[in-house]
């Protein structure tokens, strides 16, 4: 296996024509490497797989480009841009290190002075001494820290507030030494030493002063969504760097309110991460604006050296005014951007991506990792190598969709892309002209824009193919100065990876509660008629049909179905069409009573277990629990649209079994034709 040794993302994600595509590159070998655009297929090249599949381009950015190395530099921090020289600085902040047994951590550096812990200890450095306290921090507390400058003597000290009955109010620790704290002008940075990040934990309430006077104070608590902030003298400004996390619990969070809206004074932290990433920062090698010509679709930059290859994915919308094909498939790019460099997608370690992922952690988390203290990761960007929104690459998120694609191709479906950045930008005037939309694999991140511009789509009478499972799941949201970014919070229940802490439930971004739709009245049975009911991966399963098989609603569905009770029983993704996340109907959680079950899985392994949000107490899974199955479904609305779900995952697999000559691709076959005809469905009523 030749190692992997060139890496890539570009901007924006989705273009159209007219639009410039950048394409950032990173060689780690080799001074050339070569660029083909193509016409992305099928990125499933697994021996029993579906296939690869791409089509050369001819395209002015195809050709031969000088290589360099871009490195990451990942942490986030904050620039307190332009202070003035000190006599004799003076600063305070309240402090609350997460990981402070790690040997070195900067809380603040500026010209020729530093505050760090090491080993624990807080330590004061200056040109001409340096202060260490005796007394080593406490992780995950609120200290308060104030360093007191005079013409005679500096003076560093740390205040740290008990928490609980047994322990003291609060306990100092001080220490001086006789030099005077003089600096020159310029930037400061918080969470960072000269611009490269070093610090986990809390930051609050930062200040300077100069013989009792404020020179430059900030208050975290304001503009939670801004990367910009002015000082409270409105003569400084810090700027915010790769997204630490806001909206977090502050030191004068006492527990009366779980709302950052309601207290901002209570949530005026900000939470750094030596790890966080959001912006590679990259400079382009490659430019090139879309031509006029170029039908939307799923497309990749191909760039190789002569060791190693990488694909440049991008999707191209249809451009305005031109005309729209009957069929869109909807890109579910905010769910890969929560899986972004997950790490069971590389923990195997079978594939130059797997090895490349290993050795370079700088590339960030995804959402379902923690960073370096042990906090959860909220925020995920595509302005970084995505290792995992490449084809050739497991079988999940992005990669399980381009089975889709080839699906759509096979079928010679006149289709256009879009991606979900795009819907929550336009909302349902995207959708509007469209007969049909078809989602990915596992649509799971919808932003509120997103879901109002899909429920309004369907109340006007769209149709909707939902190919996938655990669709519609978490509320995300969207940064507002920058869509390259998301965040989610995981609060209350959910299948999970990580809780959101008590208190911080409510995003940055945009003051949204988060969690799952199903808590906020939204659950996914409204809009697909099925909603999550189980994750297992020790295999896939078949469907049975049910009675509704044969309701004339569903004949169309139905043609040339063979007169058979078991379909699916075959497929790329763990032998079956039934699998890895279900969905069943449950009018109960919100699905339309009269929808029609067309088939509902069973003889699921014993991995496939019940989402947690549902059980209400510890017990031992029920190997015959009725409510974890797949079913896959038909309901018209009343406005003369119509939904097909097929509450599972694994069901895209199972599309290219035996040359598409199949059951599976057959009753999806019949249901894009019919949705692709904007004959009106008749509502049957409830």
């Amino acid at each position: 296996m030749d190692p992997k040794t060139i890496a890539s993302y570009v901007d924006p994600l989705s273009v159209t024509a007219g639009d410039r595509l950048r394409v950032m590159v990173t060689c780690h070998v080799g001074d050339r490497f070569k660029a083909q655009l193509v016409h992305l297929v099928c990125g499933d090249d697994r021996p029993r797989g579906t296939g690869f599949l791409e089509h050369e381009l001819d395209a002015a950015l195809n050709g031969e480009y000088p290589a360099r190395e871009q490195p990451i530099q990942p942490g986030s921090f904050a620039c307190l841009h332009g202070l003035p020289g000190f006599d004799a600085v003076s600063f305070a902040c309240d402090l609350m290190p997460t990981t402070p047994d790690r040997p070195r951590q900067t809380i603040l550096s500026g010209p020729g002075i530093t505050l760090e812990t090491v080993d624990g200890h807080l330590v004061l450095t200056h040109a001409t001494g340096e202060i260490r306290l005796s007394e080593p921090v406490s992780k995950d507390r609120w200290h308060h820290v104030r360093i007191v400058g005079t013409a005679t003597e500096t003076v560093l000290s740390c205040t740290t507030r008990g928490l609980t009955p047994a322990e003291p109010a609060s306990r100092e620790c001080s220490a001086s030494a006789s030099f005077t704290a003089t600096t020159s002008a310029g930037d400061w940075y918080l969470a960072a030493r000269d611009g490269v990040a070093g610090f986990n934990g809390g930051i609050e309430a930062p200040r300077f002063e100069e013989h009792g006077r404020t020179i430059a104070a900030w208050d975290f608590s304001r503009d939670m969504a801004a990367k910009a902030l002015p000082d409270s003298t409105g003569t400084f400004e810090a700027t915010i760097h790769q997204h630490p996390a806001r909206a977090v619990k502050g030191v004068r969070w006492d527990g009366s309110t779980q709302n950052w809206n309601d207290d901002p004074a209570q949530y005026a932290a900000i939470h750094f991460h030596d790890d966080d990433i959001t912006d590679a920062g990259w400079e382009p090698d490659i430019q090139w604006d879309v031509p006029a010509d170029l039908p939307s679709g799923l497309y990749a930059v191909r760039l190789t050296t002569e060791t190693s290859e990488d694909h440049a994915v991008f999707f191209v919308r249809p451009a305005p005014g031109a005309r729209r094909a009957p069929v869109l498939f909807l890109a579910s790019t905010a769910t890969y951007l929560a899986y972004a460099n997950q790490y069971l997608s590389f923990s195997r370690n079978r594939t130059p991506s797997d090895a490349y992922f290993l050795a370079r952690p700088e590339v960030g988390k995804s959402m379902y990792e923690y960073h370096g203290d042990g906090s959860g990761v909220m925020y995920s960007s595509r302005r970084r190598p995505v290792l995992n929104l490449k084809p050739r690459t497991l079988m999940w998120s992005f990669n399980a969709d381009t089975n889709l694609v080839a699906w759509l191709e096979r079928t010679g479906a006149d289709y256009d892309i879009v991606t979900d950045e795009d819907l929550h930008r336009e909302g349902a005037a995207l959708l509007s002209d469209y007969a049909v939309i078809v989602t990915g694999t596992h649509p799971e991140y919808y932003s509120t824009a997103m879901l109002d511009g899909l429920e309004e789509y369907l109340r006007d009478g769209g149709r909707l193919m939902y190919m996938g499972g655990n669709g519609f799941y978490w509320r995300i949201a969207f940064d507002p100065d920058d869509p390259a970014v998301i965040e989610v919070r995981r609060a209350e229940g959910g299948t999970r990876m990580w809780m959101a802490e008590p208190g911080e439930y409510y995003h940055s971004f945009n003051g949204e509660y988060g969690g799952l739709w199903r808590r906020l009245g939204r659950p996914p049975n409204h809009v697909a008629g099925v909603g999550f009911a189980a994750q297992g991966f020790d295999g896939g399963t078949y469907y049975r049909l049910r009675e509704g098989a044969r309701d004339p609603r569903v004949a169309f569905a139905m043609e040339g179905v063979e007169s058979v009770d078991v379909i699916g029983d075959y497929g790329t993704q763990g032998g079956g069409a039934a699998g890895e996340e279900i969905d069943r109907h449950d009018p109960a959680l919100g699905s339309p009573r009269h929808a029609v079950v067309i088939a509902s899985s069973e003889n699921h392994r014993p991995g496939m277990l019940r989402v947690i949000e549902e059980l209400h107490e510890a017990s031992e899974p029920d190997p015959n629990d009725p409510d974890v199955r797949a079913d896959m479904l038909f309901y018209e609305t009343a406005s003369g649209g119509a939904v097909f779900a097929t509450g599972s995952i694994s069901f895209a697999g199972a599309l290219s079994h035996n040359g598409y000559d199949n059951d599976i691709a057959r009753i999806a076959g019949n249901v894009l034709g019919r949705f692709a005809d904007r004959t009106p469905f008749e509502y049957p009523g409830d």
